[in-house]
């Protein structure tokens, strides 16, 4: 039987003001990864085995943030193989710790700048209709690569959901070309 176990207490958090990197995930990000989506409310929350497995399949289409020894961000993407030139980002997610302080945007602009990211000229996620805070920061995404965005229908709340969640909506943005991605501001 698999059984979960907390990852243990840290002695000393970090100040707020303390710089935060941004690296590729490695293996054994994905614990952290996963305590992380779960403390959020707002994410839904998948295995801690589906989270290591993104930090090594997926690690060159994902960022982590981290402060100090402390991991705080986190944006998990991939490219779907029938559209190489998308990258579709399927969580974000950012520890209140770091919060305010464009860290969310931030891990996103990595992403697109990143040659793993070259033949990206599009940005794909899904939201739902109240997600406000995530709308707001794929339309700041989409203003700062100077593009629009297309919003349709993915996965309805009674055909895929069986009516246990709300409709997701695909936000499309793009084209773009992250070349002329200014880096202002990115490194706080």
């Amino acid at each position: 039987m698999n059984t979960f176990q907390e990852a243990p207490a840290l002695q000393e958090r970090p100040q707020n003001d303390e710089p935060i990197s941004l690296r590729i995930p490695v293996p054994e990000d994905g614990a952290p990864i996963h305590n992380l989506i779960r403390k959020s409310a707002f994410l839904d929350d998948n295995s801690l085995y589906c989270y290591l497995v993104i930090a090594t399949h997926f690690s060159q289409t994902s960022v982590v943030a981290t402060m100090g020894d402390d991991l705080v961000g986190v944006v998990t993407g991939y490219s779907p193989p029938e559209q190489p030139d998308t990258l579709f980002v399927w969580q974000v997610a950012v520890d209140t710790l770091a919060q305010k302080r464009g860290l969310a945007g931030r891990m996103l602009r990595e992403l697109v700048r990143r040659d793993a990211c070259k033949d990206v000229h599009y940005v794909e996620t899904t939201v739902t209709a109240d997600n406000q805070a995530s709308r707001a920061m794929f339309q700041s995404l989409a203003r700062r690569l100077d593009c629009d965005i297309k919003e349709s229908e993915m996965f309805d709340r009674e055909k895929h959901f069986l009516n246990l969640h709300d409709s997701e909506y695909k936000l499309r943005i793009g084209p773009f070309d992250a070349k002329t991605l200014g880096d202002e501001g990115d490194h706080k």
